[in-house]
């Protein structure tokens, strides 16, 4: 016979039952009043608003620059700006590569611009600019002597220009820094062919499709050259060397050498 509970029994167990929930409704009523309280709080504070922008990476422009093309001013909401829309405008600037913007701990945004990367310098009539990693002229209102780059002279299509960037881009840093300058000298038998002047005195013929693979072996043809003298290696087709008194029919100096090939 099943036992019968009775009515007076189970009261005490339903009360308490009736204090649990109520109690955890006001727990989570009181819990959300609570994230209201400090979000609202929050948003009236300094906290919420723009402390301080930073700017990372750029050198082309000064961090002032980005900064008030980014759109966003010290003061601002924190949180009444797309990240995105920042990284969009300031990717436009044809030398920027990459922008990344963030929202750091508490009330700091920081800008990272990539610029691209600056490849050398070029010369049109008395003017010097830079030539960025894509193909880009940047203008210059004097040349940064800290900059140790070749000079770019004879480029005048946009074409044969980006063809000589990419190639410089590939050659090694430790030999870019032996190279002072570069002539564009086309021909008919080879549009592409090009003269270089290294800062340890010799002559570089070639042809700017293959530059940077012949370039690999420059260290070790002037190696082989006898010591204290000068010429001409010649790159465009093999490689082979031939002093500037074999080329040139007497001792040259690099400075007049310069001058002959540059009409300057």
């Amino acid at each position: 016979m099943e036992k019968i509970i009775d009515i007076e029994e189970r009261i005490p167990t339903l009360r308490e039952r009736r204090k649990k929930r109520t109690n955890q409704r006001f727990t989570i009523l009181l819990a959300i009043f609570g994230i209201i309280l400090l979000a609202l709080l929050y948003f009236q504070s300094s906290l919420s608003h723009i402390g301080e922008i930073k700017v990372t990476g750029g050198q082309l422009k000064k961090a002032e620059y980005y900064t008030k093309h980014s759109n966003i001013r010290v003061g601002d909401s924190l949180w009444g700006f797309k990240p995105k829309n920042i990284e969009e405008t300031l990717q436009k600037k044809d030398w920027v590569e990459s922008v990344s913007v963030e929202r750091n701990w508490l009330n700091t945004v920081t800008i990272k611009v990539k610029e691209y990367d600056k490849k050398a310098f070029i010369k049109n009539g008395g003017q010097y600019n830079l030539v960025l990693q894509n193909g880009v002229i940047y203008s210059l209102d004097e040349i940064p002597h800290d900059l140790n780059l070749p000079i770019l002279i004879g480029f005048k299509e946009d074409a044969l220009l980006l063809k000589m960037i990419k190639q410089l881009d590939k050659v090694d840093q430790e030999l870019m820094t032996l190279i002072s300058q570069v002539n564009a000298v086309p021909t008919k038998s080879n549009p592409y062919a090009v003269r270089l002047f290294m800062n340890d005195g010799f002559e570089v013929r070639a042809t700017i499709t293959t530059l940077a693979e012949k370039l690999r072996y420059y260290p070790s043809i002037i190696s082989q050259v006898k010591k204290g003298e000068k010429g001409v290696i010649d790159l465009e087709v093999g490689s082979f060397y031939r002093s500037y008194s074999s080329e040139y029919g007497k001792p040259t100096s690099k400075e007049e050498v310069d001058d002959q090939t540059t009409g300057q």
